[in-house]
């Protein structure tokens, strides 16, 4: 049985992927992330869907 989480990125329900923390990013955003240059405007939303990682690590501290 196949398990799906959610990716923090692209918002789908993805079965292959790594954790971050408590967040999911799914294997093809993690792709698209290592490969889009800084100067890209798809960069600024990556960094921007990142940080939800952040804020689930703070919950986690208090």
């Amino acid at each position: 049985m196949s398990v799906l989480t959610k990716c923090v990125i692209c918002e789908e329900n993805k079965e292959k992927g790594i954790h971050v923390i408590h967040a999911f990013i799914c294997c093809e955003c993690e792709k698209e992330i290592v490969t889009t240059d800084t100067s890209e405007p798809a960069y600024n939303t990556f960094i921007e869907k990142l940080r939800i990682i952040n804020s689930v690590k703070e919950e986690i501290v208090n």
